[in-house]
């Protein structure tokens, strides 16, 4: 710690908010006599770009090496500060923010318990502030080629948009073609090509571009490392081979199950689900005056895209073919994109749609199945039970992650969602993003979801990755925990509770302990939650900027012994 620290300490009333509920006068007499502490000013918007420059030259001129705010303390004005501080040749660590508007102001009226508190909160900030520690830029050598895992259209589209922003990208598929799901439908939703001709689009223009390594029948055995220094192991023919890569996407997509058991159906050429009807229907299967019944809804409502695309296909059958289409469902949901408009022309054109609660008999009798169902809208008008006879059945089908996505998510490190697919990050913010930093999701891995969407959330991770890894080194504030290895056991705690995957063990003679090894944080994939330092039972691991030494300081200072 310097022995010539130099405190300022500036406080801001917010136009008068503060100074309604807080006078500062008393306030600023008792923080002049606290030790270190060099220069005092009061002001009326701190926030003012007038007043940043004058902070600049009060910093200059009274040699301050400490700021001290006391004012409110949102992630924008910390950070106008912080440029100050910048421009005022400090380091932006050197800075405590004191928010009085929010943990005083706001809650209490104007009274000595509120003028007591806002001077422990003001002792407490000036505490912190002579603790602070600069924090220094690094710069980390990154790899800027990306994996991609899956060959169908979500992942033939994030190879093509993340090489179009100068990465080099390997592809890799189990299969022994690209394509999946897609090449087995029909048509698809909010997409005027033909599946088979934007399949053969995307796979040329994959296979033709020389930045982009598609490797088929190949899968992820194991990885390790983190954002910018990944090693993967792929398997192929029981051969295993590394290859280093920034980042990665997992495009595995999703699968359907069809189980007729469920309705009390066996297996007929007349008993199918929606992704046979898609098969058949490219195929050129004439459905022509045929009554076809369809439902939906029972066990499929957690997602929009059975519903859609049973409503879509009902429509193609009725236009198309003058089939006699009825549509039996519990719910609809069409909440989206033209949906609503695609269910109100199924509707103009004749299909017609049932809705049953709970009880559907499916009987399936010489050739011909029956449906049964009471209608809850009829119940009190005309009771009973109805009966549709159609030539064919389409019954929903269950969507689950894309086989081996159980064993990839744990090579990975990611949690799974209630569904079994890869749980997101941040719904809110960027649906893509995983608990870990390089580690990206597309497509439908994460929830079934249509193709415009596919190509939406591909150019976001193509984008988020090259902000990420824009060069060979890239620059960035050493911010992440920082391991004492006198302390250091290696116990692993903080290596297993790390959600993130920013941990590892490192092992060298710099390591002055018994193990010559100590856990490391990485810069680029650590987003400094402190788990680590709080979890680290050897006291071994400091948060900057919230060591233990900078929190015990502010406990003292509002005379509150740890």
């Amino acid at each position: 710690m310097e022995n010539n620290t130099r405190i300022g300490v500036f406080f801001c009333n917010c136009n008068g908010k503060i100074t309604e509920k807080v006078d500062f006068e008393p306030i600023a007499s008792e923080v002049k006599k606290l030790p270190k502490v060099e220069y005092v000013r009061e002001s009326q918007n701190l926030c003012a770009h007038l007043e940043g420059e004058l902070i600049c030259k009060e910093i200059t001129k009274n040699q301050l090496n400490r700021i001290v705010v006391v004012g409110c303390a949102s992630a924008k004005e910390e950070g106008f500060f912080k440029e100050v501080l910048n421009k005022a040749g400090l380091n932006s660590h050197l800075l405590s923010m004191v928010n009085l508007r929010e943990e005083c102001c706001a809650v209490h009226e104007k009274s000595a318990k509120s003028a007591a508190k806002a001077l422990e909160l003001t002792k407490m900030g000036i505490a912190r502030a002579n603790n602070l520690e600069e924090v220094s830029f690094g710069e980390i050598p990154v790899n800027r080629t990306v994996l991609v895992i899956g060959g169908g259209l979500a992942g033939l589209e994030t190879a093509l948009e993340t090489a179009a922003r100068g990465f080099k990208v390997i592809l890799i598929e189990k299969e022994d073609k690209l394509g999946g799901r897609l090449a087995r439908v029909n048509s698809i939703i909010g997409v005027d090509h033909n599946p088979a001709d934007l399949l053969e689009e995307k796979v040329k223009a994959v296979t033709s571009n020389p930045t982009i390594d598609v490797r088929t029948n190949t899968k992820l055995g194991d990885l390790d490392g983190n954002i910018g220094g990944f090693t993967a192991w792929f398997v192929k023919d029981g051969v295993e081979t590394s290859v280093e890569v920034g980042a990665i996407v997992a495009a595995t997509g999703v699968q359907t199950i069809f189980c007729p058991v469920k309705y009390g159906l066996g297996i007929a050429d007349n008993v199918i689900g929606q992704m046979k009807l898609e098969r058949l229907l490219a195929d050129g299967k004439d459905f022509t005056h045929k009554r076809i019944s369809i439902v939906i809804g029972k066990g499929t409502e957690a997602f929009n895209l059975p519903f859609v695309i049973a409503v879509k296909n009902a429509l193609l059958l009725r236009k198309k073919f003058n089939a006699t289409v009825n549509v039996f469902y519990t719910n609809i949901k069409v909440g989206g994109d033209n949906w609503e408009k695609m269910y109100t022309d199924a509707r103009g054109a004749g299909v017609n749609f049932f809705k049953f609660e709970d009880n559907i008999e499916i009987v399936a009798n010489n050739g011909e199945i029956i449906v049964n169902y009471e209608d809850p809208f009829l119940k009190g008008k005309m009771p009973g039970v109805f009966k549709v006879i159609a030539d064919y059945i389409v019954l929903p089908e269950e969507l689950v992650p894309a086989e081996g996505t159980d064993e990839l998510a744990k090579i990975l490190r990611l949690e799974l969602g209630p569904a079994s697919f890869f749980s997101v990050d941040n719904a809110h913010i960027l649906p893509e993003m995983t608990s870990r930093d390089g580690i990206y999701l597309v497509g439908s891995c994460q929830s079934p979801c249509f193709a415009n969407e596919v190509e939406i959330s591909a150019k976001a991770v193509a984008e988020e990755i090259f902000q990420k890894l824009d060069a060979e080194q890239v620059s960035t504030e050493l911010t992440q925990p920082y391991v004492d290895a006198t302390k250091c056991v290696v116990c692993l705690t903080c290596y297993r509770c790390c959600p993130h995957g920013a941990i590892t063990i490192e092992h060298g003679e710099q390591f002055k302990n018994l193990y010559f090894s100590a856990a490391q944080m990485n810069p680029l994939a650590c987003r400094r939650c402190g788990i680590c330092a709080s979890e680290c039972p050897g006291k071994a691991i400091q948060l900057p900027d919230y060591t233990d030494d900078q929190i015990l300081v502010q406990l003292e200072a509002m005379e509150v012994l740890p």
